[in-house]
């Protein structure tokens, strides 16, 4: 209308007023070296991009969330590739590999059926319809407890596991942990990956492949939210991005944290925690340790999924780490994520290192005291020797891809 007035419409005037504001439960400072970090780890490994979130293990707040690249807020009109506007850790789901293993076992854990030390012979493969499920390391251990399974990343450890409780009960637990529904954090754009590889109960391959973190995909804020729940004592939160609300008016209004439910029981969390402990100081997650403290956190080398032809991108992976700190007490979670990485093969040399990076400046920052005597012949820099990758299903018959 060029600006006149309409002459049908009423002409209701209202003055224009101040909105809300909102307080973040971001630390700035905090969020500033995890996106020095994230950056530097992009680069060191010539990775596509990376993301980073860091949560208060008891009440789901986000002290910290980055991706990398990114773009600048103040310059946002010149920036022509739109794809740097995505939250990678809220808008993208991805197939997470075997850092999906810690959440079968806290489900193995929780309904009984296996405990840390409870043992399963190791033959190096699965068979189920047609396909051969291998060892990331195409390796047969023999006998294994369920904690090595986490240590040397076992696919069959996993797929035992999840026999152990069955499809049924594995789908409701997976549910549970609050994957294949959105979390509800008060971010645009949401997704909720997708689990529907698994609704159908009769399809053995199916869940044998969801137990090691293939087939299904989950989104970084939901992962690491799952791990937040087994370092809160079994209780699933409510992820939080707003502290306060300032209105209009000046009052306030304080956001508390949301309980979702109980996941596991507390015994159950405290087995797991454990568990992964025992991966950092054992397994493939030496790289992820800090000095003086108890950390754990598990590795995940996943394939990615090709967009033009049926299968798996060939030597293209995404590497993962989530874990937490202290063990005994968690005060924080952290996930790093870390895409097509170039130099690199493993997430253990590339996500692990960077996770032990960002939760030692977290430990330090934040005061929190030692709990282990200092030795420096632990600082575990040399990387372990066999990988943590999950590799596809095969697409053919008694062939392995890679």
């Amino acid at each position: 209308t060029g600006g006149r007035w309409i002459s049908v419409a009423d002409r209701d005037m209202e003055p224009a007023k101040n909105g809300d504001s909102l307080i973040l439960t971001i630390d700035h400072t905090v969020q500033y070296e995890v996106e020095k970090i994230i950056k530097e780890a992009v680069e060191k490994y010539n990775a596509e991009n990376g993301s980073v979130i860091v949560m208060e293990a008891k009440t789901g707040k986000i002290l910290a969330m980055a991706n990398h690249p990114s773009f600048n807020s103040n310059d946002y009109r010149n920036i022509e590739d739109m794809s740097l506007f995505m939250n990678l850790n809220v808008n993208l789901p991805y197939e997470c590999g075997s850092v999906f293993k810690t959440i079968t076992e806290a489900i193995g854990v929780d309904d009984g059926k296996i405990s840390p030390d409870s043992t399963y012979v190791d033959t190096g493969v699965v068979s189920e319809a047609g396909y051969n499920m291998k060892n990331s390391d195409l390796k047969a251990y023999g006998l294994q407890t369920m904690t090595q399974v986490l240590e040397k990343s076992l696919n069959t450890g996993a797929i035992w596991i999840e026999k152990q409780v069955g499809n049924k009960k594995f789908a409701e637990y997976i549910k549970r942990f609050g994957f294949g529904e959105k979390t509800g954090i008060d971010l645009p754009s949401e997704a909720t990956g997708s689990i529907k590889n698994i609704e159908a109960v009769n399809r053995d391959i199916e869940f044998f492949t969801a137990s090691f973190g293939q087939g299904l995909t989950v989104t970084p804020i939901q992962l690491i939210n799952a791990y937040a729940a087994i370092a809160n004592k079994g209780m699933l939160m409510k992820p939080q991005i707003v502290e306060k609300i300032i209105h209009s008016d000046g009052s306030e209004e304080e956001i508390n944290p949301v309980e979702i439910r109980k996941v596991i029981s507390e015994d159950s969390a405290k087995k797991v925690s454990q568990m992964l402990r025992s991966v950092v100081t054992n397994g493939h997650g030496k790289r992820a340790d800090v000095p003086g403290y108890l950390v754990g956190g598990k590795t995940g080398t996943a394939q990615i999924a090709s967009v033009t032809t049926k299968g798996y991108e060939e030597g293209i992976t995404v590497g993962s780490f989530a874990g937490y700190a202290p063990t005994d007490d968690p005060e924080f979670v952290v996930l790093v994520k870390i895409v097509r990485p170039k130099n690199v093969e493993w997430a253990e040399s590339s996500a692990a290192p960077t996770f032990g990076s960002i939760m030692k400046f977290l430990l330090e920052y934040y005061k929190v005291e030692p709990t282990e005597p200092y030795d420096v012949n632990k600082l575990n820099i040399t990387p372990a020797v066999t990988p943590a990758i999950t590799p596809a299903v095969p697409v053919e018959n008694n062939k392995k891809k890679r």
